[in-house]
């Protein structure tokens, strides 16, 4: 297996695209080690917040919205990201990196956009 940079924190924003890689990959693999790698950086991320919000509690910290919504926020950004990079097999163009794999992204992510805002 071949990989890209990945940052050691899971903490460091992540811009991971699959783009030139996903015409020319087995995209079950592909997508396995993907999402394993995106779920395992939310699961660090989420176990992460759970314990800073219980060491606040403990040292009698209150809990403060913006902070909790930021967080969840940024959750929210970044599984969409990973959303938008699992485009359906049946919309890859295999063997070919250009415009019918960037259109059918496109596609994805506009369909996404339209169920997320109605």
């Amino acid at each position: 297996m071949v990989t890209s940079f990945r940052p050691r924190s899971a903490f460091v924003r992540d811009d991971t695209v699959l783009t030139t890689v996903r015409p020319i990959s087995d995209l079950s693999e592909l997508y396995y080690q993907f999402s394993e790698y995106r779920f395992e950086i939310l699961k660090e991320r989420l176990c992460s917040m759970l314990e800073c919000l219980r060491e606040g509690r403990s040292a009698g910290k209150k809990a403060k919205a913006r902070p909790i919504k930021d967080f969840i926020e940024e959750q929210i950004d970044f599984l969409e990201r990973t959303n938008q990079e699992l485009v359906e097999e049946d919309n890859v163009v295999v063997g070919h990196v250009g415009e019918g794999n960037e259109a059918a992204t496109r596609r994805q992510i506009n369909g996404v956009k339209k169920m997320t805002t109605q």
